[in-house]
């Protein structure tokens, strides 16, 4: 009887040995990759979306403002110059974000 229960835990010792290798091994990983996410450079937010461009879908609208899609989402946009002229099809480009409205400023390309 005893010898069996030093053959069981005789087993067991080197399960354990890997298993909690393989575990520190996951956590260094995943100490890596949290760390280097928070060294790369911020991807939401408005400063994120000056320099994309995008295609107006619809040239006039309330308050004569165009509907633009940029990265599958609609916006409100504006040209940056009031004189010009956006039309359906037109591939744009943000140059700015009004703060008070998130209304984009674009000038076609």
């Amino acid at each position: 009887m005893i010898v069996n229960q030093i053959q069981i835990s005789a087993d067991i010792v080197p399960l354990a040995i890997t298993g909690g290798a393989v575990l520190l091994i996951l956590g260094l990983i995943q100490l890596y990759l949290g760390l280097k996410a928070q060294k790369s450079p911020k991807v939401t937010g408005e400063k994120a979306m000056i320099g994309e461009t995008g295609v107006i879908r619809k040239a006039s609208g309330f308050m004569d403002r165009s509907i633009v899609e940029i990265r599958g989402e609609l916006w409100w946009c504006l040209p940056a110059a009031r004189s010009t002229v956006l039309k359906v099809g037109n591939s744009v480009r943000i140059v700015g974000i009004t703060e008070d409205t998130m209304i984009l400023e674009v000038e076609t390309e």
